[in-house]
């Protein structure tokens, strides 16, 4: 029998047919995961999937074999999981592989290593096989020093030049042996003790003059055959070993199964009865699932509406029905009180997934999932693809957050996964924002999806009155912070109220401008003004990380004479202590959140009044929930709007209306203050009247006149080397091949053009945008142009990524 199959580094991870040993044909499936290896030559060996089975023998075999049939046989992919896969390689134009290795986690892939050891004996070898040569004097005088070593320690240490070659002939001579060994991460256990299945006889008795372990015994009995571990058992290992050496007890390995630890206490919430609007939306949903097939829904609801509510009310009649759901949150570590409501209700049965655990960590919670021990997975958008069987549900929170999307190839958007994922294995998707995606705001007026409303605040909240300071007429108490907000903080304050404050940039200032010669320091690797971070006196990259030390001189003309563009949070920090000395200031931002459960312990100092302002980036405006936060002031709310991208408006009129949603969730009523230079702009006329319709209407009406999604689809090809000129090379050619393949009534091509931000780490971009109407691009293209760009740019070195449905245009 024949299987077609793809593997991650052989053959450029094209599938081909592969002949499988007869003994092998009943245990393959598709989505099982395998070992195989090449043959003729140096031997490799790489982990594969089945794609299909029985399918027609080629005319000719690649040089591959099976070596092995990984996890028992029991697919890694389960047959919906296959189906979605192909879809992404079409969809998203990248191959098959990438997307399966995008859907199983790095710790469940299993890894090969070559181990390289002196042989026992030596076979009589020709002289041309024994020649002695520097680099086999030197791997044989290694191997009888250390015993053993990989193949990667031996290349680290002599470089890979001839070095397969070398060992092969090594082997082939009997002076040494390879071994291929499979390593993979295995579930965490841990000792514990039950009862043993054979006891002495009367144990009682054998104990009577032993109390402690008498207890012990009794104790350990009453957990049953699972057994008690050390910490349950309350015995010290010394009379635990003597029960068992004594045949009371027996010993035994339970797996450990990671927590999710938010590092934010959730308050318990007690019982609470849903709103008039929140029944209507549950008996929609009841419905659907009763229906029990394929249905999405787009939740719109103001901020404070209590979608969460929902979400949880929903999920507790999914889980009733035997079926299991993944609910995605845009960062998990931003919405530690999202994750902790959900466990609070459902404990146990939801395993939480983030990019802090460790590889250990990962496997369990994929081993869990996939086992059906957890039946809901919560996390961020590689979530989707979590190995769930019957699945009921998928809820994505917050729809409309750009983090969705997938910046590494293969570069897909989760949200749209989502809706995929649940049409492959009929469930129900729900999209929930108070500012949809236009996309999903479309779809759902063209009838593709059914959309609910909850248009007001829960428990007698009402929406935070705005206001608008155009800085360039009022006076300032700072440079960054107009006496009408501090005369605003000050009156919260002196009613032990709470503040928020968002400032859209991290670091002390923008960039640094030299009055004097007029020097802005640029990163040498990105081309783009680097940020001053006064806590660490350095200059920072954004896009690199390269990082300058800065002494308030002028690096070129050695001028003090200085000024600092702009304001990032660490500056408006110090601000903020000149006017509040009194007050403790916490800030939030990459800088000060890089340590695990940051996020979760600044915001629970500010749930529990330890200080009242908090200053941060978009950090603060996802997800919080604080009663007693009554004023949200926004700094430069208008910075992102002359972005040149066509989306900036839509993520900008998103983020001014999440952070608003912050203040005035309680009786309480809330104001929000928007520090503005720019006034007019659509945005703000928007926020102000409170009309998500209007403001799509006029969006809409600039993108059908434009040619920007949804009336084209968009994708962007990107051309980057080290060498500018070939950069631009590349693009022209890959202009000319996208030029070819489509008609000008059916796709347009625009540029090439040099980015907006035109090197980044080194390497140069051009950009090419090809907007579709009605002409579809196929994987097979974009292979074979990925491939020719790549062949006819060598040294140096051109790549071309693609990106459907770029998220930015930068």
């Amino acid at each position: 029998m024949h299987v077609l199959i793809t593997a991650e580094r052989l053959f450029r991870g094209e599938p081909f047919a592969l002949r499988v040993p007869e003994e092998a044909e009943a245990t393959l499936k598709p989505g099982c995961m395998v070992l195989i290896s090449t043959t003729g030559g140096r031997q490799s060996l790489s982990t594969a999937y089945i794609l299909e089975t029985d399918v027609e023998a080629p005319p000719s075999h690649p040089p591959a074999e099976l070596t092995d049939i990984l996890y028992g046989g029991e697919p890694v992919l389960s047959q919906p999981m296959m189906r979605l896969t192909e879809w992404m390689a079409g969809y998203y134009l990248t191959r098959r592989i990438d997307c399966i290795t995008a859907t199983i986690p790095l710790a469940v892939r299993t890894t090969v290593d070559e181990i390289v050891e002196p042989s026992d004996f030596t076979l009589e070898a020709e002289e041309r096989s024994t020649k002695n040569t520097a680099l086999r004097r030197r791997i044989m005088q290694l191997l009888h020093q250390e015993g053993r070593l990989t193949v990667k320690q031996l290349q680290r240490r002599l470089g890979k030049k001839q070095l397969y070659r070398t060992l092969s002939e090594l082997e082939r001579g009997g002076h040494l042996k390879i071994t291929r060994k499979i390593s993979s991460t295995s579930q965490k256990t841990a000792p514990a003790w039950r009862i043993a299945p054979t006891l002495p006889a009367e144990p009682e008795e054998g104990l009577k003059n032993t109390p402690k372990q008498l207890e012990t015994f009794h104790r350990i009995a009453a957990f049953g055959p699972g057994g008690a571990s050390l910490d349950a058992s309350h015995a010290s290992r010394r009379i635990l070993n003597t029960l068992t050496a004594s045949g009371y007890l027996e010993k035994i390995d339970i797996p450990l199964h990671g927590r999710f630890d938010t590092g934010m206490p959730t308050p318990d919430e007690g019982t609470k009865k849903p709103t008039a609007a929140q029944r209507t939306a549950l008996a929609a949903l009841s419905d659907a699932v009763r229906k029990a097939a394929y249905h999405t829904f787009l939740l719109h609801g103001v901020t404070g509406s209590g979608k969460t509510l929902v979400y949880i009310e929903f999920l507790k009649e999914v889980l009733a029905r035997g079926k299991t759901a993944i609910v995605l949150v845009p960062e998990i570590a931003l919405t530690p009180q999202t994750a902790g409501r959900f466990r609070q209700h459902f404990g146990d049965a939801v395993t939480i997934m983030h990019s802090a655990m460790g590889r250990q960590e990962k496997y369990d919670a994929w081993h869990s999932l996939r086992s059906g021990r957890t039946r809901i997975a919560l996390g961020a958008r590689s979530t989707i693809f979590a190995p769930l069987e019957n699945l009921g549900a998928i809820i994505v929170d917050e729809e409309h957050d750009g983090a969705y999307k997938q910046d590494r190839n293969p570069r897909y958007n989760a949200r749209d996964i989502a809706v995929m994922r649940a049409r492959t294995e009929g469930a129900i998707c729900i999209l929930g924002s108070a500012t949809p995606s236009f996309e999903s705001y479309g779809n759902a007026l063209q009838g593709k999806y059914t959309r609910l409303t909850l248009p007001e605040r829960i428990d007698g909240a009402t929406m935070p009155t705005l206001c608008m300071v155009v800085m360039k007429d009022s006076p300032k108490a700072t440079p960054s912070i107009s006496d009408k907000l501090r005369h605003e903080m000050a009156k919260r304050l002196e009613k032990n109220e709470q503040i928020i404050l968002l400032q859209n940039r991290r670091g002390f200032s923008g960039s640094v401008l030299c009055f004097a010669c007029g020097h802005v320091p640029q990163c040498p690797h990105c081309g783009i003004p680097m940020v001053y971070h006064a806590g660490h006196r350095q200059l920072r990259c954004h896009y690199c990380g390269h990082t300058e030390p800065f002494s308030n001189l002028c690096p070129s003309c050695s001028s003090p004479d200085l000024f600092f563009k702009g304001s990032g949070t660490e500056r408006i920090e110090e601000e903020l202590q000149t006017l509040f000395p009194e007050e403790r200031i916490l800030r939030m931002d990459v800088d000060t959140t890089t340590t695990k459960g940051s996020h979760g312990r600044i915001l629970d100092e500010f749930r529990e009044g330890k200080a009242r302002i908090l200053l941060g980036t978009q950090m603060v405006a996802k997800g919080l929930d604080f009663p007693n936060v009554t004023l949200v002031g926004v700094l430069m709310a208008d910075i992102g709007l002359n972005l040149p991208d066509f989306r900036a408006s839509e993520r900008m009129y998103s983020l001014l209306t999440q952070v608003s949603g912050r203040a005035g969730r309680s009786s309480t009523p809330g104001e929000v203050y928007l520090q503005v230079y720019n006034r007019e702009n659509e945005v703000f006329n928007a926020l102000l009247t409170g009309s998500y319709s209007e403001f799509f209407k006029l969006e809409m009406a600039s993108r059908k006149e434009l040619g920007y999604p949804p009336y084209t689809k968009l994708v962007k090809f990107e051309c980057s080397s080290p060498d500018e000129p070939t950069a631009q090379k590349a693009a022209e050619v890959c202009r000319e091949m996208l030029q070819t393949a489509l008609t000008d009534t059916k796709g347009q091509v625009l540029g090439p053009a040099p980015a907006s931000i035109a090197k980044i780490r080194g390497n140069y971009r051009y950009h090419l945008l090809v907007k579709l109407t009605e002409a579809r691009l196929t994987e097979p293209f974009a292979r074979y142009l990925q491939h020719e760009i790549t062949s006819r740019f060598r040294n140096p070195a051109a790549t071309v990524s693609i990106d459907v449905d770029p998220g930015s245009l930068m």
